[in-house]
Order: C-alpha cells, then sequence, then structure tokens
C-alpha cells in the first residue's frame, strides 16, 4: 500500500526514523506492502523540506546530518507553516517527534490536532499532548476518521501499549508499574557501583543521557506524564500531572543505596498506576526493590514494567528506553499497525 508519510522533528528520533526508513524501505515494501514516500519533513532549527513526489530518504539523512534541511536541493525548501505543508503534500500519516512541555503539551498538542483534523493519523512519541489530552485527541482521531498511536511515548522501542491493546486483550489490568525513565535508572545504577549522586548524573549528562537541565528526568515529570499517559489508556482515568504523587531521586543518597544492598534490595525509581474499585491513582517514587523483584534486575538506561492481569497473573516486559534507533522503531510499529487497519478498512 503507497502511504504518504509526514515528519514534524528532525532531532534525534526523527533523524533515527529517516534512517531507519531509509534503511529498511525494501525489507518493508517485501513484507508489509508498506510503500511509502516521505513528503515533508520540518523542523524549527534545520528548517523544512517538501515534495509531494516524495523525498529520497537516503540524501535527506545526509543533509539533515549536516545540520540543515534546505542543503537538499528540493524546490520545496525554506520557511513553510504546518498548515500549508498539509494542504500542499496532503500526507496519509504525520510522525510527530518535536520536543514536549509537560505543563501544556506544546507543541505537540498543535501538531497532532492540525493533523488529525486535516485527515491524517497521527504517531507521536513524544509525552505532552497524549498524556494530557489522549481522550480529547482520541475523539479528534474518530471525528476525522483516522488513527492516534503512541507506543514510543512510555517504553520507546519497547512494545507496551500495543501489548495491552492486542496480545493481552481480554485481560483486565489492576496495575501497571515499573522503571520508565532510563536517565534515573542509569544514575542509580552507577551510584550502586560507588559513585555519589552528583557523580553519576555528571557521568549521565557527558554520555547523552541527562539533559544539561536534568530536572524533567530526576525529579520525576517524565515518569509522571508517562504515569498519566498509561492511566489514561490502561484504564480508561485522565490524570494530570498533579494528580500523580511524584518524589524524584535527588534525595537518594550514597547510603540509602548502601543500607538496600545490604538488606538484599536495590533502590529503583518506581512508576505506576493502579486501579482498585472505580479509584485509579498514580506515583513516583524512589523505592528498595526486592531483588526477586523483576525490576530489580533492570540495570543502566533500560525500561521495564510489570503488568498485573486477572489471567495471566504477573507480566514483565522490558527492553531499551530510550535511543533513536529504538524509539523510531516504536513510531514504526505504530505505522505499520495503522496501514493494517487502512487495509482492512478501518
Amino acid at each position: 500500500m503507497a502511504v504518504k508519510i509526514g515528519l514534524v522533528g528532525c532531532g534525534t528520533v526523527g533523524m533515527g526514523l529517516i534512517e531507519l526508513l531509509d534503511r529498511k524501505k525494501d525489507f518493508l515494501r517485501e513484507k508489509y506492502d508498506f510503500d511509502f514516500s516521505l513528503v515533508f519533513v520540518t523542523d524549527l532549527i534545520k528548517g523544512t523540506v517538501f515534495s509531494k513526489d516524495g523525498l529520497d530518504t537516503g540524501e535527506l539523512k545526509e543533509t539533515a546530518a549536516r545540520g540543515g534541511l534546505s542543503e537538499s536541493g528540493y524546490a520545496g525548501t525554506g520557511s513553510c507553516g504546518l498548515a500549508e505543508l498539509l494542504s500542499e503534500t496532503r500526507p496519509d500519516i504525520v510522525c510527530e517527534a518535536a520536543p514536549t512541555d509537560y505543563r501544556t503539551g506544546e507543541p505537540g498538542m498543535t501538531i497532532l490536532s492540525s493533523a488529525l483534523k486535516a485527515g491524517a493519523s497521527a504517531v507521536t512519541s513524544s509525552k505532552g499532548a497524549v498524556g494530557l489530552n489522549m481522550a480529547g485527541l482520541k475523539k479528534l482521531a474518530r471525528e476525522n476518521g483516522v488513527h492516534l498511536r503512541f507506543e514510543s511515548s512510555v517504553l520507546s522501542g519497547t512494545p507496551l501499549i500495543n501489548l495491552v491493546r492486542g496480545p493481552l486483550a481480554g485481560c483486565s489490568l489492576s496495575k501497571a508499574e515499573g522503571i520508565v525513565n532510563g536517565t534515573t535508572n542509569y544514575i542509580l545504577t552507577r551510584m550502586e557501583s560507588g559513585l555519589s549522586y552528583s557523580e553519576a548524573l555528571g557521568e549521565a549528562q557527558r554520555l547523552g543521557y541527562a539533559e544539561t537541565d536534568p530536572a524533567g528526568d530526576v525529579e520525576g515529570f517524565d515518569a509522571a506524564v508517562k504515569v498519566c499517559i498509561m492511566s489514561a489508556e490502561f484504564f480508561g482515568s485522565a490524570l494530570s500531572i498533579d494528580e500523580v504523587r511524584r518524589a524524584g531521586i535527588t534525595g537518594v543518597t550514597e547510603a540509602d543505596v548502601a543500607n538496600a544492598a545490604r538488606s538484599g534490595r536495590r533502590i529503583k525509581l518506581i512508576a505506576g498506576v493502579s486501579r482498585a474499585g472505580e479509584s485509579v491513582s498514580g506515583y513516583v517514587e524512589p523505592r528498595a526493590v526486592d531483588l526477586a523483584n523483576p525490576l530489580a534486575s533492570i540495570s543502566g538506561a533500560a525500561n521495564a514494567v510489570t503488568l498485573t492481569t486477572d489471567n495471566l497473573g504477573e507480566i514483565t516486559v522490558s527492553g531499551p528506553g530510550a535511543g533513536k534507533k529504538e524509539t523510531a522503531q516504536g513510531i514504526l510499529s505504530d505505522m505499520l499497525e495503522i496501514v493494517s487497519l487502512r487495509s482492512a478498512g478501518k
């Protein structure tokens, strides 16, 4: 099936998607009948490039890596608003990989809403918009006969949302709890090796796991908005970020880590949402986890979530929680699902 794709955001994740599509285009065509054309890429820093006939992903990844999309030589370059891009190229799917604001959901809220209203399905890897207004965006998708998907917003490319939506269909969940922030997990893992919090944070920043301003990660905001997404998707309960009980890892000391180790436990930043009757509650907190718990073995920047179900008991899924190729895989899997739904007339 011929599919026209638009991409908003050409940073780490957007570049990862372009590279993945370029590397696997023959495989995707042969195995999934996914014959795509990338019709526009727009980025606040790198600029905009578009072509109704499709952009050359090989050429595009080279020029984007050098820092400027306008170097590609396509006629459609320079400054162009999203509304004009949508009207000019008529994409079937818009992928949003822009930075996110946990409080406002922007710019993702505007990008996703615009795409859905224009009749394009939307896939996002960012967290703000779906964490803040998942129900509203889903309603907008239904009204326009298109689809919204966001697998990469919680565990990067590691399947969680699609696992619950697909293979675990028929199960009722009572809890989803785990490690959903790779930065804090890396810091805590390194503190087990004897580093202080500040030393471990500095190392995480040098390796690119933590931002220059790491507050979103270490104070638990990133994990909290992922709790909001899990709450809305798994339990149909729209928690705001302020309704999630939140504590980060800034107060965790070397002594705390050592004391936990002596008692056969490991400190992890645990994010979760649980349901008891009609009540749904969300939380993010550093917790000393017993070594018998599957979450205790998750080290470095890896993520994991344990799902508590009625039919299968506890199921733990673990894998990469960050990375451009890994996050791009989550976006790709969402696009393939949308194409499958379109083929089935849904």
